[in-house]
């Protein structure tokens, strides 16, 4: 039995009864929570099954062999897929490529910062019409600007009309290098709306009363420019840098219009338009070597982590250094 305790008040002892736990009461099941619980678990039953099953297939795949689509022909094979790839010089070849092609979203966020500028300039009539031009590209489909393009690179296209000339920018062996610039136009065509959009909202931020501080102390416009607005516009542009790495990694679609694979398997003369994206598609759909696919897929996840997770520090310390 459980010892009574006493109490010590003054000069008398008094007896406490011992107390009971209250016991909380269940709080009755309400009809609405069901369809609370339905609108929390679609979303988690589709991630589950369109996210996470495929990244654990994907891992289990890279040590394995399995034909296309069929997981009942995974077997153990050790470690050949990664053998393959470490021997993989094609996968380097790709990786040039799609770095090369990345510079694009580098180039279009220069013209982006200019646009910005000029276009938060004070007297600037149309400025909120020209954002909305500039921004019409950026919404467009990839696939639909890539097929414009493929056209105007033809033979009898445009850009040849206009120059007199006639070349074959998409298809010509003895100068590969037309299609991964072309493909690098395509790229920078649409890109910088959606960096002029941003840099003028946070061209906006910027206090005015550090600009004429500034102009007291004798700056020019290109100090004003180095030394308060890149400096205050810094996270956005790291923000900005970290979409573009991301996207021009990823870069699938406007090699596969402007440099489909042929009858011989290469893309474009010497494979100048095989992006990495590319490559891993090429590899599981028309070879089925899924292991393989997945090998080159894991290994550029991550490639991409390293420049994105430098990236992230460096725009959390812009943004202390503004705080």
């Amino acid at each position: 039995m459980m010892e009574q305790e006493r109490v010590l008040t003054g000069e008398r002892l008094e007896e406490t009864v011992p107390v009971s736990p209250v016991k909380k009461r269940k709080r009755p099941f309400r009809r609405e929570w069901l369809w609370c619980y339905l609108a929390v678990g679609l979303p988690f039953f589709g991630f589950v099954f369109f996210n996470a099953a495929p990244i654990v297939i994907s891992f289990a795949s890279m040590f394995c062999d399995a034909n296309t689509y069929d997981f009942g022909s995974m077997q153990w094979n050790g470690f050949a897929n990664f053998v393959e790839f470490f021997h993989d010089g094609k996968f380097l070849h790709t990786l040039g490529i799609t770095f090369w092609l990345t510079c694009a979203q580098f180039v279009s966020l220069a013209i982006a910062i200019v646009v910005a500028a000029l276009l938060n300039a004070e007297r600037v009539r149309g400025s909120k019409v020209l954002k909305v031009i500039y921004f019409i590209p950026y919404i467009c489909s990839g696939v639909a600007i890539a097929v414009m393009w493929s056209i105007i690179f033809e033979r009898q296209g445009v850009l040849n009309q206009l120059l007199g000339t006639e070349f074959t920018w998409l298809n010509d062996s003895a100068h590969p290098q037309f299609l991964t610039w072309a493909i690098f136009v395509v790229i920078l065509w649409p890109a910088p709306g959606y960096g002029i959009i941003m840099y003028t909202a946070a061209l906006k931020g910027v206090d005015t009363a550090l600009y004429e501080a500034a102009e007291l102390d004798g700056a020019n416009a290109f100090h004003k420019f180095w030394n308060i607005t890149l400096p205050m516009i810094a996270p956005m542009t790291y923000f900005l840098v970290l979409a573009g790495v991301t996207s021009g990694f990823a870069t699938f679609d406007q090699a596969t219009i402007l440099a489909p694979v042929s009858w011989t398997g290469t893309a474009g003369p010497e494979d100048a338009g095989l992006t990495v994206q590319y490559y891993i598609y090429y590899e599981m759909t028309e070879f089925g070597n899924m292991g393989y696919a997945s090998v080159i897929q894991w290994a550029m996840m991550i490639i991409t982590l390293i420049p994105c997770t430098i990236i992230m520090k460096l725009r959390k310390r812009a943004e202390e250094n503004i705080g």
